[in-house]
């Protein structure tokens, strides 16, 4: 047993200096009253309890089944790019995060027996030739071509994340950031896989989502420096960009709301937020759809993008958005977790460990989500057809 305690110290010590964090900051994370108690947890002095394990587990974004079933270096895991700069330690902590909930989410559909994790339809790859060639008229297409195949209908902001996931086979997730960006993606043996930052505002959460379906898209074509500068976007960034503006805004869609809302030749400021919100895109988002579009003139766009006030006015006028519930992992993968505890797969502390949470939390989450323990849910019905 206290081999055992030994291995298992070990590898703890060794996880959290992978991740280059220092005793105190893992202890006040755990609410140690000093970083001594995690050192004795460490050193194979002091037995690490169960819920002790849960906590460390999630702070080093691995599951507690990892420290027990350990059997060597691991295999490099899986390349996740970022979107925007931020905390390099922030990063690899929710870089392990997202792949343990990518595992958890792959393992769900096998648990569920679910046979909706392979794609319903073929993504085409684009033509990376036609992209070096900067034909942003190719990308309006190709956004053209996706949103056809995702049937997403004339508001593609809301539908989509449902149907990346259901039709494409693509999972998401969604988690609090703090200040390392806005969205990542990233494919391994769970699938392709998109990670968008919950803190944002909801307008922006759907742009980031179309982006990095771009780059999921484009996953093959390009190395992953070639996502990343310094000084200013890559050109791969602007074509993301393109992408999600022309997935999101469809120019036939959003040229007859504009017409809608123009008299004697002008347009107000309200009916482009409203035309904004309508679109599930910021206000800054629309302008520039609109520019490009030919419909406004990019000088005056500029000059109000300059004064600054756009962003304020815009969450000013928005406040109403802000009051939806901030999006958790993603209602399918939820849905599957359940699932998997109702029929019995996984218990009630793994079903915790699959969505996060403390076990004295499962009760209530379960609720807020429609699932009661106490009631029955194994009544069945015959199918008309097999």
């Amino acid at each position: 047993m206290a081999e055992k305690r030994v291995d298992l110290a070990e590898r703890l010590k060794n996880e959290r200096e992978s991740l280059k964090l220092t005793k105190k900051y893992v202890a006040e994370k755990m609410g140690f009253p000093n970083y001594q108690t995690l050192g004795a947890i460490e050193d194979g002095i002091r037995e690490v309890k169960a819920w002790e394990l849960h906590m460390l587990s999630g702070i080093y974004g691995r599951s507690p089944d990892y420290f027990f079933n350990y059997s060597g270096p691991d295999k490099p895991e899986p390349m996740v790019i970022f979107r925007g700069g931020g905390d390099s330690q922030e990063i690899q902590l929710l870089t392990r995060r997202f792949l343990a909930l990518c595992s958890r989410y792959k393992k769900l559909f096998e648990l569920t027996g679910e046979k909706c994790e392979e794609p319903e339809i073929d993504l085409p790859a684009p033509n990376k030739e036609r992209l070096l060639q900067k034909e942003y008229e190719y990308v309006s297409k190709l956004a053209d071509e996706h949103l056809k195949m995702l049937e997403v209908g004339r508001r593609p902001a809301f539908p989509l994340s449902m149907a990346l996931e259901s039709r494409a086979g693509i999972k998401i997730i969604f988690l609090p950031f703090g200040k390392t960006g806005s969205g990542a993606s990233a494919i391994g043996d769970f699938g392709r896989a998109i990670l968008i930052n919950s803190n944002e505002a909801p307008w922006r959460r759907n742009y980031d989502l179309a982006h990095e379906f771009f780059h999921i898209i484009t996953w093959d074509l390009f190395k992953p420096l070639e996502h990343l500068s310094e000084s200013g976007k890559q050109p791969v960034e602007k074509w993301a960009d393109a992408f999600a503006s022309a997935l999101l805004m469809p120019e036939n869609e959003t040229r007859e709301e504009f017409l809608k809302h123009v008299e004697s030749r002008k347009i107000t400021y309200l009916s482009l937020v409203q035309m904004a919100r309508d679109f599930g895109v910021s206000t800054e988002a629309m302008l520039w759809r609109l520019v490009n579009l030919q419909l406004l003139k990019r000088p005056e766009v500029m000059q109000l993008l300059d004064e600054g006030k756009l962003k304020v006015l815009d969450r000013e006028k928005r406040v109403a958005d802000w009051d939806e519930e901030k999006p958790y992992l993603s209602q399918r993968y939820i849905a599957l977790a359940i699932k998997a505890f109702q029929i019995g797969k996984i218990s009630k502390a793994k079903f915790a460990e699959y969505i996060e949470k403390p076990l004295s939390e499962v009760s209530n989450f379960l609720k807020k989500h429609g699932y009661d323990e106490n009631e029955d849910y194994s009544l069945e019905f015959a199918t008309a057809r097999c």
